[in-house]
């Protein structure tokens, strides 16, 4: 016999013994079954060795991994997977990693493809070719994302998403049943805690979506994002000076020119609401040093001016907004109505005119 040969069976030998070793007669003959692919006499013997190594978490690992998941029993597989996590999640089983590792390999290995699989299924909605289509491609995508929830029960995105699935079904009380339980899950996850932050937002719930999004500032401190979001729940629950405040606190941490121009605008806004013009025109200028061609922006701001009665500021961004977009009559339109205001009616009528006669 070759030295090479002998070697060879000397490995074998030794799997042998990794594989079948130091186990009861049922795991023994289990493990047997598992190779020769005899599912049903597996799961049969990995029940009877389970019952006699009461101690051993690799048993309950192989029923719910190479049984149970194979038949896509998912309820049974997680109650093998907690029962082996139970009996001591960082023992090294299989000549490997510990059961935790295991067990988080198995779940996402089948939870990844599914929770996919919903999420293709969800974005159809928005082509659907009409409200019964939609109807189906949510109804479908529901039945996906709990499937994903059945596979991998701790992860906080199924109920989240299935959220906002129940939103776009216009189903809030469920919508909030799950956001609640994806909170729950992953109190900390700041994606997590800004869903729940919009939907009691959509639910006209103030107190729970101030809270939610005061949490996502506190967990992303630096979040231009989180505290836009969360300025934006103060005004909309008519918590002006709170508004103020948080705009402030983002524009702090803003970089991009764009934002902070929409960041300016909305502080000016603000401003006017409470009557302190200073300051609001001081905003609206920064805007405007910002984003000089800001087109909505200087619309917003000619009409913030209007309707405050100041008739020249409103004439001077009016004048702008014609100089940089002469083909929209809605600007002569603004330009009329405060050159009337002024007692400038020949001028007004002039602009007036010209509104009939562009954009066309």
């Amino acid at each position: 016999m070759s030295k090479k040969l002998f070697l060879s069976i000397v490995t074998v030998a030794l799997l042998g013994i990794a594989f079948f070793g130091c186990s009861s007669e049922e795991y023994t003959t289990a493990k047997l079954a598992l190779q020769q692919k005899e599912w049903d006499r597996a799961e049969e013997f990995l029940a009877k060795a389970m019952a006699v190594e009461t101690d051993n978490p690799e048993i309950p690992y192989q029923l719910g991994e190479q049984i149970y998941a194979r038949n896509k029993d998912w309820v049974k597989m997680n109650e093998m997977f907690e029962k082996a996590l139970s009996l001591d999640p960082e023992r090294s089983i299989l000549m490997g990693p510990t059961v935790r590792e295991y067990v988080d390999n198995s779940r996402d290995k089948y939870w990844v493809p599914a929770y996919n699989e919903a999420v293709n299924i969800f974005q159809k909605a928005g082509s659907a070719v009409d409200s019964t289509e939609r109807l189906a491609v949510l109804e479908e995508t529901l039945v996906k994302f709990k499937i994903a929830a059945s596979i991998n029960p701790g992860e906080a995105q199924n109920h989240a998403s299935m959220a906002k699935c129940y939103v776009s079904l216009n189903d809030l009380e469920n919508a909030l049943k799950e956001i609640e339980k994806s909170v729950k899950i992953d109190p900390d996850n700041p994606v997590v805690v800004i869903a729940a932050g919009q939907i009691h937002s959509q639910n006209n719930d103030c107190v729970k979506s101030i809270y939610y999004f005061k949490k996502a500032v506190m967990l992303e401190p630096n979040s231009s994002s989180s505290i836009r979001s969360l300025a934006s729940i103060y005004y909309e629950c008519d918590d002006l000076d709170g508004a103020i405040v948080t705009y402030e606190s983002a524009i702090s941490k803003e970089t991009d020119s764009k934002i902070k121009c929409d960041l300016y605008f909305n502080l000016g806004v603000l401003y006017n609401q409470i009557d302190d013009f200073v300051l609001a025109e001081e905003n609206f200028m920064l805007v405007m040093d910002l984003c000089p061609d800001d087109v909505e922006a200087i619309v917003g701001i000619a009409q913030v001016f209007e309707n405050a009665e100041k008739w020249r500021q409103a004439e001077r961004f009016y004048k702008q907004l014609i100089a940089i977009d002469p083909d929209t009559p809605s600007h002569y339109k603004g330009m009329a109505r405060v050159l009337l205001r002024q007692g400038e009616q020949e001028e007004a009528q002039y602009y007036y005119e010209k509104s009939k006669n562009v954009g066309f």
